[in-house]
């Protein structure tokens, strides 16, 4: 059973709903999601007979599912774990028997960023897997529990959630997983700011790991190793590990992960043209919804430093009416607020500005606080001309460099992205 503790179940659901209006597009998904993990809980807790297929219950959950009209994948999932449940004849339902099913429709809320339902999905499997019959089960549920908590700022109950899954790998013998939980072991102090504790754990794993010729953790590793050095400002390194990483990893969302950091080290070396290029496959191409609003959002700020409006104006469009996570949203009206100082729109920038200092006050984003009232300064001591905003960017990149920057240059063009 889970040390985690609420006190009202699927809490997340019904703040989601809460939040709507009953002709809000996202409603009969969010209110789908709950009713099913509802007659889960009624089924693992009451017996298989709530779950009768002729059952009023039963009826009302198909009735709910059948109203998810946009969202197909997640109608369908939704569909499965009824499904499951009421062909069920076991006399003891048992999580294991819907866990695949219910992981499958956390991912496709966290492919969405919607990670307070993702997370209370996670959870619900987490709080009755049994982790001495069913280690993977629980591993894996726990996994993506501490990844959800910790994309929400949750960092002591991710670590707690990361620290389950690397004890119950630990018990099972699942050296892959007790290395995958130390690596998250690692995100958690590299989101405290403990650089030299991340780097540790992560060389220690990645040693382990290469002596296991366990090679996708080794890209997991390096993955985060490249995270690490960029927090560092060593940008050029931070390049080297992603493209290690780039080059043994087979999941496409780590590789879009691995990609997203080499754009991001292209940028901060000044090598633009590498950034887009990555940034564009990404926007594109990318398996989760997050990293698409990412790269479109690093998009926005690459064509207010090159002065291009109109794909600037492109990109603030796209993401103008989209529900954005509170750090990517304030980052977005400041680069909104940095763009628009650049054309010359004095007002729309200052509008922007205050708005990015308002969502990132609020979540104490203070390094956008910062950037943002630095650009609200120079707005008002001289609102005619352009504020440049300082960044690492040498003449020529090295060689080594501009060797990843034709390799991604040459993946734009295989993509067929333009």
């Amino acid at each position: 059973m889970s040390t985690f503790t609420r006190t009202l179940r699927h809490a997340p659901f019904f703040e989601a709903l809460g939040g709507m209006e009953e002709g809000d597009p996202e409603w009969p998904a969010a209110s789908a999601g709950l009713v099913v993990l509802r007659l889960v809980d009624a089924w693992l807790l009451e017996g298989a007979h709530v779950a009768a297929p002729d059952s009023w219950g039963v009826q009302t959950v198909r009735e709910a599912i059948v109203a998810v009209r946009t969202q197909p994948t997640v109608r369908s999932i939704l569909e499965s774990i009824v499904d499951a449940i009421s062909a069920e004849p076991a006399p003891t339902p048992h999580i294991a028997l819907v866990a695949p099913r219910l992981m499958a429709y956390g991912r496709a809320l966290d492919f969405e960023g919607r990670w307070r339902l993702a997370g209370d999905v996670y959870r619900t499997i987490v709080e009755y897997a049994d982790p001495a019959h069913e280690p993977d089960v629980a591993i894996d549920a726990n996994m993506r529990l501490g990844y959800c908590l910790r994309m929400l700022g949750d960092l002591d109950d991710a670590a707690r959630a990361y620290s389950a899954a690397g004890r119950i790998a630990a018990v099972s013998g699942d050296l892959v997983k007790v290395l995958r939980a130390q690596i998250a072991d690692a995100k958690i102090a590299l989101a405290r700011g403990n650089l030299p504790r991340a780097e540790q754990i992560l060389d220690r794993t990645l040693e382990r790991a290469r002596e296991s010729k366990l090679t996708e953790v080794q890209g997991f590793a390096l993955l985060d190793r490249s995270a690490v050095a960029h927090t560092r400002g060593d940008y050029e390194r931070a390049a080297e590990f992603a493209h290690q990483a780039l080059g043994v990893l087979s999941s496409p969302i780590e590789r879009d992960r691995a990609l997203g950091d080499l754009a991001a080290s292209f940028m901060n070396l000044g090598v633009r043209s590498a950034a887009r290029d990555a940034f564009l496959i990404l926007a594109a191409t990318a398996q989760e919804q997050y990293a698409r609003w990412v790269a479109m959002n690093n998009l926005l700020y690459l064509e207010a430093i090159e002065r291009c409006e109109p794909r600037f104006e492109q990109y603030r469009r796209e993401l103008a009416d989209v529900a954005l996570p509170a750090s990517l949203e304030a980052e977005y009206f400041l680069h909104v607020g940095e763009g628009y100082r650049r054309f010359g729109h004095v007002e729309a920038s200052r509008t922007a500005l205050e708005r990015a200092i308002e969502v990132a006050t609020a979540h104490s984003f203070n390094h956008i606080v910062f950037r943002a009232e630095e650009e609200l300064r120079a707005l008002k001591a001289a609102p005619s001309e352009a504020f440049d905003i300082p960044r690492v960017a040498p003449a020529t990149p090295s060689a080594s460099v501009r060797a990843i920057a034709d390799a991604v240059s040459e993946m734009r063009q295989l993509a067929g992205v333009s």
